[in-house]
């Protein structure tokens, strides 16, 4: 993070790396659910060897209701799990306000705030919860550190505070000590678990928020990601589709021919239901003008399609859609 200035940098390949999220919306009803994927793709030009990471950008458009299904327990779920940076200390001893955009498909109740420290405050910390609009929704003092450092740091609120579905807040903490995680480009794609979405930088004017004070934290720079996260509960019991990709973040050379596989698709429920639907593509990305397709669970290179020759050194995006 520097003092005077603010950035983005888009992951991908050169500048030729696009990125987007679409507005969020949520429908229920009957034995059918509806889950979208924004995958960009790096395209490397042949015999390239290093490659830049890449990540995943997921939308999850319709919430979902599996007839018949056993009713799922509520559980708390978080963006990141017990996931490590890999840059716990910033070199910066200011005091600052670090946080996240987040927003949550499902209606339901944020319990605390939880964060990433790799060095002790001997000040304590203050968490809070805003609106998108910079509106305390609710706060919690912390003397010292829930759990050992390195490692992740939890605020309890005294009462949950109700959040909506398809509505951005802003989950931060107040370090007065600094030297707090900061993961460059981090956030330049979005972050996704079950309903919870961290969503990429570009699509909302910026992810990874700062501030140096005590306040609401509106500023950004390079899409950094500094690991602060929610406990989340979910209202509804409502089961939800899951899709993932391995590999997470794919490439591919700009020679492989027809038929390569780029990623293997997983679409899952979250209460262990069988997965019995579709994969297909859909807007805003589609097969990236016939350059991909579908065989089974794998995102493959179109054997029919133009192919990738002229997209070397560029991340081509497309939009996976599974139904059920």
């Amino acid at each position: 993070m520097k003092h005077l200035e603010n950035a983005r940098h888009m992951a991908g390949f050169g500048s030729g790396a696009r990125d987007a999220l679409r507005t969020p919306s949520a429908t229920t009803g009957g034995a059918f659910g509806t889950v979208l994927w924004d995958l960009p793709t790096g395209v490397a030009p042949a015999l390239r060897h290093t490659l830049r990471r890449l990540g995943l950008l997921l939308a999850v458009m319709c919430g979902a209701w599996l007839g018949g299904a056993a009713a799922a327990a509520a559980q708390t779920v978080t963006l990141f799990g017990n996931a490590t940076p890999n840059n716990p200390v910033e070199n910066d001893p200011n005091a600052v306000t670090l946080g996240v955009k987040f927003w949550s498909s499902q209606s339901g109740t944020i319990s605390g705030i939880r964060f990433y420290r790799g060095a002790v405050s001997p000040y304590g910390y203050v968490a809070s919860l805003y609106s998108a609009s910079g509106s305390l929704l609710g706060s919690v003092k912390m003397a010292h550190e829930s759990s050992p450092v390195p490692g992740w740091q939890v605020a309890k609120f005294a009462s949950p505070i109700p959040i909506s579905a398809n509505k951005t807040y802003v989950a931060a903490y107040y370090a007065p000590s600094g030297q707090y995680v900061d993961v460059y480009y981090g956030l330049s794609n979005g972050v996704t678990t079950g309903p919870l979405h961290a969503p990429a930088s570009a699509t909302v004017g910026g992810n990874g928020v700062y501030v140096y004070a005590r306040a609401f934290p509106n500023q950004t720079w390079e899409d950094s990601n500094y690991f602060v996260d929610v406990l989340f509960t979910p209202t509804a019991t409502t089961p939800y589709l899951k899709l993932s990709f391995n590999p997470a973040n794919p490439s591919v050379a700009s020679n492989a021919p027809g038929g390569t596989v780029v990623a293997t698709i997983t679409a899952s429920w979250s209460d262990g239901s069988p997965f019995t639907g579709t994969l297909s593509f859909g807007s805003p990305y589609s097969n990236d003008n016939g350059i991909f397709a579908i065989s089974g669970n794998n995102l493959i290179i179109n054997p029919n399609g133009p192919g990738l020759s002229s997209d070397a050194g560029t991340t081509q995006s497309v939009t996976i859609v599974a139904t059920q």
